[in-house]
């Protein structure tokens, strides 16, 4: 699916639907080596999972729960229920008639089935969002928020990104397949701003340079307007004009044209002059 969506094989219906999408990067955990890849993404996340608890991780793509309720993904790991909703362009599921928010009966569906497993449940929102957007999770209970973590794809983008620039020592597989998560991740416009960080790690190779603007005077071809002071340095210096350089009927060198009838006379001025007694 990766290959057919990279190449524009799929319709963009089938590329906005955000199941795809789930489908995509989340099989790659799966999939991957999962002590560098799961273990490295859930770590970011805030879960402290072992590599062990990585390998033994179980992945139920899109469970169902009471009242047709169906999450995306749960991933068990660890002491960790993680249940996560994704969205893409869509937003979550609203209150109606006859069921809860969508969010609300996944924290009840999920509560109920982590403490079946006994395992503490945390749920993930994913959206495609570049930050924290508060109104998509008022809904949330306020005793619940310190068990809710949101994210974005763009993160997942980031951490393929810094796990591939990094130099470690990955299977060859592994690597094409998360060189290609990230470039459909691009495709998608899902990728982060990485800052300016990086251009620190490479400070070793940049020269410093006196001046970086363009000079002049030592320039054998330019094309440029490089100001009045260089442009116009003769050695007899231009004398500003000590009269009004402006049309004025008075001066007898316009007189042919008034003879001409090109020109009218104008009794009042035409330039503005503040006066400085109003406020």
């Amino acid at each position: 699916m990766y290959l057919a969506e990279l190449h524009g094989k799929l319709s963009s219906s089938i590329e906005r639907m955000e199941d795809i999408l789930t489908s995509n990067v989340f099989s790659f955990f799966k999939y991957s080596s999962r002590e560098i890849f799961l273990k490295g993404y859930l770590n970011k996340l805030g879960f402290s999972i072992s590599n062990q608890e990585a390998i033994e991780a179980e992945f139920k793509f899109w469970p169902r729960f009471e009242e047709n309720t169906e999450p995306d993904l749960v991933i068990i790991v660890g002491d960790y229920y993680l249940l996560i909703e994704a969205k893409y362009f869509s937003g979550f599921g609203a209150e109606t008639k006859k069921t809860k928010a969508q969010l609300l009966r996944e924290i009840e569906g999920g509560n109920l089935e982590a403490n079946n497993y006994g395992k503490d449940f945390k749920l993930i929102a994913i959206t495609a969002d570049h930050c924290y957007k508060e109104n998509k999770f008022k809904i949330i209970p306020s005793d619940f928020i310190p068990h809710f973590k949101w994210t974005n794809w763009q993160s997942v983008s980031s951490f393929l990104y810094n796990i591939l620039e990094s130099g470690r020592k990955i299977k060859k597989q592994d690597k094409d397949f998360a060189l290609d998560l990230y470039n459909l991740l691009d495709k998608k416009n899902l990728r982060d701003f990485q800052g300016l960080n990086s251009l620190y790690n490479i400070s070793a190779f940049l020269k410093s340079y006196a001046s970086v603007f363009f000079e002049a005077r030592t320039a054998k071809f330019r094309g440029d307007f490089i100001g009045f002071m260089h442009s116009l340095s003769f050695d007899k210096k231009i004398t500003p004009p000590r009269k009004t350089v402006f049309l004025s009927g008075r001066k007898k060198m316009f007189t042919p044209l008034l003879q001409l009838g090109k020109l009218k006379y104008i009794e009042t001025p035409i330039f503005y002059k503040e006066d400085g007694n109003h406020d």
